[in-house]
């Protein structure tokens, strides 16, 4: 039998937040990991403060605990896979320290604060032929899946136009101090890095690249209260941004992502082709149990136009509208038993899964660093685009270096 391999964790301190929400890393990654034990067993965690760390290990019962990357890495060269779960700015840092040594990494989102950041880590992990996975969870769930099968077997026809839009409270909720690096540009690097889940999604349904953009990024929400009774915590981190994205052979659609939203629906995804529609979203009316907008559940509805009754029975074009049905979701993009009460650990769980699976026959996987640099050239093009008031092209010229 195949042994589990041996996980790192840096960025997993107990935070006792005053928003009630723990760090990432412990909300997510640890459940996700724990429930995949014959795949993975979390060795060490790394914070900036040995207390912390040492907190952290003994409530999870993880054997090791570090203040130092570096001293983590020279201890433990049994470590197969560091996972990165911390603030966008100390990334390429933590993963360039991890890849050097020889280690499979998993980076949450953005991959870096610049496209060169992103570019320099991708490299060298194709360098080093390590696997790599970035932090995009919801391009495993089960109904992102299931709609980019059924595209890609031509359900809809060809696809025409979209819309995908994300509504989210996080930037015009009060929060606690210590998430004011959540508000700072100069923490995340790329004014438009919020709508990275977003971008990975569309581009993954729909199986094609963004070519042009023309995008507008701003501020709503300059201030929010400060649960810890300090002065407001300011902003001068982009919260909305809405993108007119081009794929090529025609195909134009919207998104929109704002992190504004009091009480926002989360995802819609709709897709209209020659042939029908799908529409991916959270369930909203007719919920009994109120967390589960929160808990990233998302349904899938889909219709597929029948023409020759259509023209045997000639009807309005506004009859047709909302004729569509839930589609089920296969049981194969279910890669383990859900999670119950915890859907982001199920969706970071279904990420590692793959992973695994990756790291084991030493082929990529998506979202591998290769996929989010494209993003990252998305980026860039959305920054001329801001810039110049007008369409600009995605250049992906960063990425011949980079590829196998």
């Amino acid at each position: 039998m195949t042994r589990p391999l041996n996980v790192a964790l840096i960025g997993a301190g107990l935070s006792n937040s005053a928003d009630g929400r723990e760090n990432w890393a412990v909300r997510a990654h640890i459940p996700a990991l724990r429930h995949l034990q014959g795949l993975f067993r979390i060795v060490a965690i790394c914070t900036a403060h040995i207390e912390t760390a040492t907190a952290s290990a003994k409530q999870f019962g993880v054997p090791w605990a570090f203040d130092d990357v570096e001293k983590m890495l020279r201890d433990l060269p049994e470590i197969d896979v560091v996972c990165v779960s911390v603030r966008p700015a100390l990334h390429h840092q933590m993963v360039m320290a991890a890849l050097r040594a020889g280690k499979h990494v998993y980076c949450e989102q953005p991959l870096g604060l610049t496209t060169a950041q992103a570019q320099e880590m991708c490299e060298l992990a194709r360098e080093r032929r390590l696997r790599t996975m970035i932090g995009h969870q919801t391009h495993y769930d089960p109904a992102s899946l299931q709609m980019a099968e059924l595209v890609n077997k031509g359900y809809i026809g060809r696809p025409l136009t979209f819309s995908h839009s994300e509504f989210l409270s996080n930037y015009i909720a009060p929060r606690p101090t210590h998430r004011q690096w959540l508000f700072s540009a100069q923490m995340g690097g790329h004014p438009g890095y919020r709508s990275g889940q977003s971008l990975d999604r569309l581009t993954m349904v729909l199986g094609r690249d963004v070519t042009e953009i023309c995008a507008d990024m701003s501020i709503k929400v300059p201030v929010r209260l400060n649960l810890d009774g300090g002065p407001p915590i300011a902003s001068n981190q982009v919260d909305n941004m809405s993108y007119l994205l081009s794929l090529g052979d025609g195909l134009t659609g919207t998104l929109q992502v704002s992190w504004t939203a009091w009480f926002g629906s989360g995802t819609r995804f709709e897709i209209y082709g020659t042939d029908g529609m799908m529409i991916l979203m959270h369930q909203i009316a007719g919920r009994s149990d109120p967390a589960e907008l929160s808990s990233g559940q998302l349904k899938l509805y889909g219709a597929q136009a029948d023409v020759r009754n259509i023209v045997n029975n000639p009807s309005p074009p506004e009859r047709l509208q909302r004729l569509f049905s839930e589609i089920p979701i296969l049981d194969h993009h279910h890669y383990i038993p859900a999670i119950e009460h915890n859907q982001s650990a199920f969706l970071v769980a279904q990420t590692w899964y793959v992973f695994a699976e990756a790291i084991r026959t030493g082929n990529d996987c998506a979202t591998s660093f290769h996929d989010k640099l494209k993003i990252h050239c998305i980026w860039d093009a959305a920054e001329r685009s801001v810039e110049k008031r007008g369409w600009a092209s995605v250049d992906y010229s960063a990425l011949c270096s980079s590829q196998s």
